[in-house]
């Protein structure tokens, strides 16, 4: 073959890619991916909140501390205010420094793997501080049999679809390969009739499985990555074992007669959204302990919160969200540790 026959063939195969990438892209705006940059979709439509934050640019030291928050509802700004209040408690405690800048990125639902993500996410700036506060969401994902279980939790729909466009860090610069493979992906679930189980709620059918808790091991690794992380940026990591309030001697059911037994709040969660009661307890002990191995093996932080907060309804709105009170005593109790400490400096 003459070279420029090859040259031909190249110039018409590079083309040809061109439109390809062309075709795809347009093909992905239609269903909301960013044209110029489409790994921001992942940004975009699962962690919005995420995407100022990784933009700001973070006051370092001087006069000025920087405070992430990881976790789900029970941190989240809307449900306890978690910032404002650690923000007056600090205040007190540091009258030196300036300004405390708080980044909250705890929404509900979230677990272990959500918070994986966000704290990735951010790995390129820096905290004085960051608080993990989560160990009841992962139970959702016990919900189903052994055999259909995956640590990564794609038998979850939301977490299948963060996973592939994980595994395509590419995709800033060619999306075809992400294309074919969702394009693949989707064909061989249609054929295959998967279904996925919610990660909003508990089908009745399935809470029996949620005896066995799979989620040991993936709330362990999920964890461990973030304290890898941590100590690789220096940021100080705080795990903080989760807090519940089941009442004794009485069976919950998730029915609203439930709602007599916790302080009356404008939001409440029943049991039932995470699982049976009897696994939920279980759920939560397992996820306490991994959390308490990882303070162990890398050397974190650590604060018993579960042992702090009194077992009392006056503390609780449901068996883990907390009323006025109960978010007071919460936050008291995490300024106090914090400040003693001396996690801040």
């Amino acid at each position: 073959m003459s070279s420029r026959k090859v040259y031909l063939s190249l110039t018409l195969a590079a083309l040809f890619l061109l439109f390809s990438e062309l075709v795809f892209r347009v093909a992905l705006c239609l269903f909301g991916y960013p044209f110029f940059l489409p790994a921001r979709y992942l940004e975009k439509k699962y962690y919005p909140f995420i995407e100022p934050m990784e933009q700001a640019v973070v006051e370092r030291g001087g006069d000025t501390r920087n405070i992430l928050i990881l976790g789900g509802s029970v941190v989240n700004t809307h449900w306890s205010r978690l910032e404002l209040r650690l923000d007056t408690l600090f205040q007190k405690a540091y009258p030196d420094v300036k300004k405390f800048n708080f980044f909250n990125v705890a929404m509900p639902g979230h677990n272990s793997r959500d918070n994986l993500v966000k704290y990735n996410l951010l790995k390129n700036q820096h905290y004085d501080l960051v608080i993990y506060y989560e160990a009841i969401n992962e139970n959702r994902a016990n919900n189903i049999s052994s055999d259909l279980f995956y640590p990564d939790y794609s038998h979850i729909k939301w977490y299948d679809e963060i996973n592939l466009l994980l595994k395509h860090p590419e995709m800033n610069v060619t999306v075809m390969p992400y294309a074919v493979h969702y394009l693949f992906k989707s064909l061989k679930d249609k054929l295959a009739h998967r279904n996925y189980i919610s990660n909003e709620q508990v089908d009745p059918n399935y809470a029996e499985f949620g005896k066995d808790i799979k989620t040991a091991g993936p709330y362990h690794d999920n964890i461990n990555a973030i304290a890898s992380l941590a100590n690789k940026k220096h940021d100080r990591l705080l795990l903080v074992k989760y807090a519940s309030y089941f009442p004794k001697g009485v069976t919950l059911t998730g029915e609203p007669v439930d709602k007599k037994y916790f302080t009356p709040c404008y939001i409440v969660s029943p049991v039932t959204t995470w699982g049976k009661p009897e696994h939920v307890v279980k759920g939560i002990g397992v996820h306490n302990q991994m959390l308490e191995k990882v303070y162990h093996d890398q050397k974190t932080y650590f604060f018993d919160m579960s042992t702090a907060m009194p077992k009392d309804s006056a503390m609780f709105c449901d068996v883990c969200h907390l009323s006025e009170p109960g978010a007071q005593r919460f936050a008291k109790a995490l300024s106090n540790f914090v400040v003693s400490n001396k996690l801040i400096r």
